[in-house]
């Protein structure tokens, strides 16, 4: 009986343990997710204040031309209008947990008009990694890629 006892209650240390798990784990991906809308509505606006808060200062932002910039090289990007998002589009996203790192891909589309004037449609796969800090979760690398 003290055997049958004892199983019991690791079982239900296991659920419990197993249980508060996940609900942390949607806790963070509903986070990240709203960390994502965040960086989405910030383009749109071209609100630097809010980039600067989204970013870690470790930033690797890939585009899919392979352009590579920084934290400071994006903002700047934006806060100069060199790059002028009028739609932006984030669907198909999947949001993965792993520690304090959180892997979310999904697809972008929408018109970027560029420095030249011209208008950009992207199609693209789009890989970002965002990092759980003392200041929540802030976007470490993102790398884009042409959809067929």
């Amino acid at each position: 009986m003290y055997s049958t006892m004892k199983k019991q209650v690791l079982l239900l240390l296991i659920f419990g343990l197993t249980w508060s798990m996940a609900q942390a784990q949607s806790k963070d991906k509903q986070e990240v997710l709203d960390r994502v809308e965040t960086w989405r509505k910030a383009v749109l606006a071209q609100d630097v204040k809010m980039l600067d808060k989204l970013y870690a200062n470790e930033l690797t932002y890939g585009h899919s031309n392979g352009r590579i910039d920084t934290k400071d090289s994006f903002i700047t990007t934006i806060g100069t209008k060199k790059e002028v998002y009028n739609e932006l589009n984030l669907d198909d996203m999947t949001v993965s947990i792993v520690g304090n790192t959180a892997l979310v891909r999904h697809k972008m589309t929408g018109n970027v008009t560029l420095e030249d004037g011209t208008l950009s449609k992207p199609n693209l796969g789009v890989l970002q990694v965002w990092s759980k800090t003392k200041s929540g979760w802030q976007l470490l690398a993102r790398q884009a890629f042409k959809l067929l």
